[in-house]
């Protein structure tokens, strides 16, 4: 039932009123799936590249091992050991020279040569073999010979990874590292050659062309990216087609004819009118049953409507009623400020703060002199007279403190806040008041209000309650009302 009220009191309200899509559906689904293929290029792209990147390099440093492994089994280490330190080709030096140019000749390297690094006080590096194709050594000799050594080709920080792989290699296992020179920026693998007496007396090293390994990283990363394109494209143009059949046009139907309904709906007063024209749709899913059920929904509504308005019209005369009796619950009847029944609740609420430590507070504690004796001479009508007026002057001062009637001629004034801050200001205030119009000999005798009055603050470290601050202001109240009564004589 509150379900139909609801509705019914929105489209009364005008407030179901659907606005042209700003973001229409069809957009967002493509938008969406179009972001999620470039994310997914982007995350595979990047898995393959460095898989395919790590790969490609295991694979080119296999090749490399492989050769170096064949070359160094063609190397009598003691005859080109022996050729380094007399500086003389042996003929085993150059057997090994026909061959590592037959190596060059037959497999994809860049370079394949025999050196020694020197770092010392004139860095060079010194060549002992150097390999070249048949038509380098013809038409380009490198000019490079045993003993030669270049000083301008190789940088001192280039010479040095060719140092520190020569000293860490141990002449079993192979050290790569990238290098960048005047020959081209090659990826090199070296191995540390050793002679009889332990000394490491040259370097064997082949080259790839890193271009070449950024070019068969390119065009496989590229080729990659190219496929998940495609298949992307085609994911999004058969998800966009079923999801258009089955879920975006469906729904852009059943949005048009609801907001047909509602504009019917809007400022409408005759529930026969509320007539809801359902779309013809058949996707067999959940758009279906949503269609079917803003139908039984409006059908539902057209039938009860009537009573759900007339059940409002009651619960706003309840809630009025219930607002009036709060009124005559919480009000003194007399003087119209807070009465006891409210104080009580109050008195809960502070007790509550005081609990929690951030009670702040006072209390003004008010009890109406001569009382009885305005009832006794002039009757209880003036007698409520006198009470009023009183009350009204209390108000006046506490304008923003609430004041309660506890008693007949007892009342309470809560200090907080502002009222609080100038406590000292608004209770000499109200003593100065009521002495001068108790004194008053113009008015009449019920309108010459008296008070006894007394002032407590709360004090954490003595009051546990707000009653132990209103016992304290009740006994200060007693004090002044004895002392004006010595005084009367």
């Amino acid at each position: 039932m509150l379900l139909y009220i609801s509705f019914w009191s929105l489209f009364k309200g005008g407030i179901i009123v659907m606005p042209s899509s700003r973001k229409p559906l069809k957009r967002s689904v493509f938008i969406g799936c179009t972001t999620f293929i470039l994310i997914l290029c982007l995350i595979l792209s990047t898995l393959t590249y460095f898989t395919y990147t790590d790969s490609l390099y295991e694979s080119y440093e296999k090749r490399m091992s492989d050769i170096i492994d064949y070359v160094q089994s063609h190397i009598d280490i003691e005859d080109l050991s022996e050729c380094v330190e007399t500086g003389v080709e042996s003929k085993k030096y150059k057997e090994l020279m026909n061959f590592m140019d037959a190596i060059m000749e037959d497999f994809d390297i860049h370079y394949l040569y025999i050196v020694y690094p020197i770092i010392d006080e004139k860095p060079g590096m010194f060549n002992i073999l150097s390999a070249d194709t048949k038509y380098g050594r013809q038409y380009e000799p490198d000019g490079y010979y045993l003993g030669s050594i270049s000083y301008a080709d190789y940088a001192i920080d280039e010479l040095k990874l060719y140092y520190d792989a020569m000293m860490t290699n141990d002449g079993r296992d192979i050290t790569f590292f990238k290098d960048f020179s005047s020959w081209g920026y090659d990826y090199t693998g070296a191995r540390a050659l050793i002679d009889s007496k332990g000394n490491k007396f040259a370097l064997l090293c082949v080259d790839i062309e890193i271009s070449e390994l950024l070019k068969d990283i390119g065009n496989y990363t590229f080729a990659n990216i190219m496929l998940i394109v495609a298949l992307g494209t085609i994911f999004i143009a058969l998800f966009l087609t079923w999801i258009n059949r089955n879920f975006t046009d469906p729904i852009t139907k059943l949005e048009k004819s609801v907001v047909e309904f509602a504009d019917i709906a809007h400022e409408q007063k005759d529930p026969k009118k509320l007539i809801y024209h359902a779309p013809d749709i058949s996707t067999k899913n959940e758009v279906e049953s949503l269609k079917d059920a803003i139908e039984r929904l409006s059908v539902d509504m057209r039938e009860y409507v009537t009573d759900m308005v007339d059940a409002q019209g009651k619960v706003e005369d309840m809630k009025s009623k219930v607002s009036r009796m709060d009124m005559v619950a919480y009000q003194d009847a007399l003087t119209h400020v807070k009465n006891k029944a409210w104080y009580d609740d109050v008195t809960k609420r502070v007790d509550n703060d005081i609990a929690d430590g951030k009670a702040k507070f006072g209390i003004v504690m008010l009890d109406l002199n001569n009382l009885k004796k305005i009832n006794d001479n002039y009757g209880h009508d003036h007698g409520n007279d006198y009470i009023v007026g009183a009350c009204h002057e209390v108000c006046i001062i506490y304008d923003h403190s609430p004041v309660f009637r506890i008693g007949g001629d007892e009342f309470v004034v809560l200090l907080e806040k502002n009222d609080l801050d100038n406590k000292d200001v608004l209770y000499q205030k109200l003593r100065d008041t009521f002495d001068k119009v108790s004194k008053d000999e113009s008015k009449e005798p019920w309108e010459r209000y008296s008070v006894a009055a007394g002032m407590a603050i709360y004090d954490s470290s003595i009051d546990k309650s707000m009653d132990d601050v209103f016992k304290r202001a009740d006994e200060l109240m007693y004090q002044d009302k004895m002392e004006s009564k010595m005084a009367r004589g």
